[in-house]
């Protein structure tokens, strides 16, 4: 995630998140901008540069006569220093805070995938959630599955957030019936895995791409905590708003 957007639009986790639409995330985010033309504090032209767009296509945008295509408003938000929480008040934003009817969840800082060191505990931010959902898992933490990470297509996609149960117990007794995130030498993957006998055997379902893990790994002398991080119990796909 870009620095100075804890939540970045291509994440917007579906119709309503916090009270608010997509629709209505979008409409003050062209207020945003529009208010930031008027005031002369940007132009068109260098919103469109940002953004790698057209100077036409971009006043589009602002009328209100094309729709903000999740890579536009992504650009222009990282470039613009803007979060899409900023969005979310027309004050200051309000931190997460815990409440009767739903939990803070922290999202760790960086991705899942093969090319990536896999995530520390450092806070990216924390989303809510039902209380009721997440109070049946142990130490429940958010991680986005990196761009090249499709080892579980189409169930799981590039990008996607995931909400991942870290309990000792679900990790040290993995099944095939489930999908975990791993680590490994360096190197993250989301997949299937079981233990069998002193190996754990890693199965991906995506027929089409090969597995980036070797697909037995053994146990001798490691402890399956080390590999199994957690087991994946929700994931959140990105809107694919084609407005561009």
């Amino acid at each position: 995630m870009f620095p100075g957007a804890s939540f970045p639009w291509s994440l917007f986790p579906g119709a309503i998140w916090r009270g608010m639409t997509f629709r209505d995330l979008e409409e003050r985010l062209l207020a945003c901008l529009s208010e930031k033309v008027r005031r002369g504090e940007i132009s068109e032209r260098r919103l469109a540069l940002l953004a790698g767009y057209t100077q036409p296509h971009m006043h589009n945008v602002l009328k209100g006569i094309r729709g903000v295509h999740r890579d536009l408003a992504d650009a222009i938000l990282r470039h613009m220093h803007i979060s899409v929480e900023d969005l979310l008040d027309e004050e200051q934003p309000r931190p997460v805070r815990d409440g009767p009817a739903q939990l803070a969840v922290p999202l760790w800082h960086g991705s899942v995938g093969p090319r990536n060191v896999f995530p520390g505990a450092e806070e990216s931010g924390r989303r809510l959630f039902p209380s009721s959902f997440v109070a049946r898992f142990k130490d429940p933490v958010l991680l986005q599955l990196a761009e090249e990470e499709d080892s579980m297509m189409p169930l799981l996609e590039p990008g996607d957030l995931v909400l991942v149960d870290c309990a000792e117990a679900v990790r040290r007794r993995p099944l095939f019936d489930h999908i975990y995130v791993l680590a490994f030498g360096g190197r993250g993957a989301a997949c299937r895995c079981q233990r069998v006998g002193a190996s754990l055997v890693l199965v991906a379902d995506n027929s089409r791409r090969p597995l980036r893990l070797p697909d037995h790994l053994s146990l001798v002398k490691r402890d399956i905590l080390e590999i199994v991080r957690g087991r994946i119990v929700w994931a959140c796909r990105e809107l694919d708003m084609q407005g561009g």
